[in-house]
Order: C-alpha cells, then structure tokens, then sequence
C-alpha cells in the first residue's frame, strides 16, 4: 500500500511526504484538524513501518518514477501537497511531474525545513556525514531526546536517515520552470540549518501567491510549530470543501 489511509471519497486531498527518516505516521493525527472534506493521505515509503524490509531510495529521480503513478490515481479531485525536509523537495518535483504529464498541478503546494529551489546552488551534502557528525545533526534539528536516547532505535533509524539524506544531496533545480500554484513555505525559528531567508527564497518555486510563515521550534518544529502549521494549512484548504 502506498497511502496512509487508503483514499477514501472526500472532496480534497492534501497528500503528505514525511522528512527524513519519518514515516507516514508523522501525519497519523492531521485529518481531525483539516476542513471536514479533506482527506490526509500519507506516503507509505519503503524502508520504514510496515515496508522496513524494503530497502530505501536513495535517488530523489527514482523515487519521483516510483510514486508518479499512485499520485495519478489520485487527482481526480482538488489535491494539495505537504513536504517537510526531504519531502519537500518530493511535493516540488512531483508537483512538476504532474503538470508535465496531466497538465495539472496541486491547488496548493506546502513545503517546510528545506531550501528552495535556486538553479545552480545546490542543496547541501549530509547524507555522507559520519555517525557521531550525523547523531550532533539530528540533535540540532529537533529529533526527539527520547529517540536519540534509545540506541536500539537509533541503529535502526540512522541508516535510514542516511538513505534519506542521500536523496536530496546536492539536489539541483536542473528544470527552473516555477509552478503557478499558491505555496506556502514554513520555518522553525531556531532552525540551525534553514534560515528565513533561505525559506523566503521559495518564493522562486512559483509565479502564484507565495507566503512564508515562521512557527516556533527548530527543523522538526515544535508542538505549537504544528499546531500553527495545521491552523494555516486548514485554513488554505477550507476554501476546497
């Protein structure tokens, strides 16, 4: 299964891709919040949950073929898209594959902790750091103490993390042709890898309304950062339903 629920009949979708390392669980909670209507789907991705076994894409291209068809399947209603990290970078490319192949693109595209898009600065390198260097990482981005505390669990999430990592190393905009949808980009304001202004420069993505919103905590947010996120997310995709 590639979708955390199955799709179901609601009027909208709002389609999630996790960071690195997560899985669709991250989003488990997000449809009691949405507008009534709007059904939150979340990418199962190998390598993690229920598809562990499953060795994970480590090439941003590979896996963009790998999910194009399941998100065909399902914008035969009003979809929006949601990335946070490494799955921002995912919306954005898919966003891009369905206007070049369906000639149409999300109402509404989300992206949160990465940065953008800019032709010839590519994004920076962390999936060949070292463990202790990739351990202080994850530390500086917000990754739960109780996780890092639990080395069973870190031995299984770091080379995940890693693979993850890999899949937006160097990203580089080789197409520069912007969607022309409304995005709406998120910062943590302790951020230690993502400034505001390299948030801002989402705005580069489209030729449609751009809007930055900063939100409390660092890369990974904290729970008043989602509860912000969620508060501007529905309040975009009341208008569908």
């Amino acid at each position: 299964m590639t979708w955390f629920p199955e799709p179901g009949d609601g009027a909208a979708r709002l389609i999630c891709f996790p960071y690195a390392g997560g899985s669709a669980s991250v989003f488990r909670d997000w449809e009691r919040s949405v507008p009534p209507g709007v059904e939150v789907l979340a990418a199962r991705l190998p390598g993690r949950a229920e598809r562990w076994r499953e060795e994970p894409f480590t090439s941003l291209e590979l896996l963009v073929d790998a999910l194009t068809e399941p998100v065909k399947a399902l914008t035969d209603r009003p979809f929006a898209f949601f990335g946070h990290s490494m799955g921002a970078v995912l919306a954005f490319e898919l966003s891009r594959r369905m206007r070049r192949e369906l000639g149409v693109e999300p109402v509404h595209v989300f992206v949160a902790s990465c940065n953008p898009p800019l032709p010839d600065v590519p994004m920076p390198v962390l999936g060949t750091l070292d463990e202790p260097a990739l351990r202080a990482k994850l530390a500086d981005l917000g990754l739960a103490e109780e996780i890092m505390s639990d080395e069973d669990l870190m031995e299984m999430l770091l080379p995940l993390v890693r693979a993850d990592l890999r899949i937006a190393d160097g990203y580089l905009d080789r197409d520069g042709e912007p969607l022309t949808c409304p995005l709406t980009a998120f910062h943590g304001k302790r951020d230690p890898m993502v400034s505001a202004e390299d948030m801002a420069q989402w705005s580069v993505g489209t030729t449609g309304p751009f809007l930055l919103r900063q939100v409390q905590g660092a890369h990974l947010f904290s729970d008043d950062g989602w509860r912000d996120v969620l508060t501007a997310v529905s309040d975009e995709l009341g208008v569908l339903v």
